[in-house]
């Protein structure tokens, strides 16, 4: 937990009331552009990330199952989601490699971990956090911090 809290801080500066500027400037360096470039090498894959929303790139694998892969732009940490063979099924997280079905979904895995990211759990995406995301005072989890202010797993 305190490598996460250490990337907050370098990251949001005051966990209180956090600045949002990094999102902007790591959209315009896209520095996980060659994990795109990968992943589209090996199948086809949508960039599906919303400055206006998200604080992670998010890459969308088509395979048997859709996969969302949240990569952060917070620190090295990764969120892979599976949301069933036709896209709305409820998300599983997928934190090891026994959790994919196939070869080209541990492909996606791979090229993640081998990246250097830490592809984090159900457990870990759902922990709570020391940073204020929104006006309700209210702490957040790692996932919302991580990847989704507004979102849930």
């Amino acid at each position: 937990m305190a490598a996460l809290r250490e990337c907050l801080i370098h990251t949001y500066g005051d966990l209180a009331n956090p600045t949002w500027h990094f999102v902007t400037e790591m959209a315009a360096r896209q520095p996980y552009a060659d994990v795109l470039r990968t992943l589209r090498a090996n199948g086809e894959v949508t960039d599906d990330t919303d400055v206006n929303c998200d604080v992670s790139f998010t890459y969308i694998a088509r395979r048997k199952r859709y996969l969302t892969v949240r990569l952060s732009m917070v620190g090295p940490y990764a969120a892979i989601l599976s949301s069933g063979e036709d896209g709305h099924g409820p998300f599983q997280v997928i934190s090891k490699p026994d959790q994919c079905v196939d070869a080209s979904e541990r492909m996606i895995f791979d090229v993640v971990d081998q990246r250097g990211f830490e592809i984090l759990s159900r457990g870990e995406l759902r922990a709570g956090t020391p940073i204020t995301l929104r006006e309700t005072g209210q702490a957040s989890t790692v996932y919302a911090a991580f990847f989704e202010p507004d979102g849930h797993i």
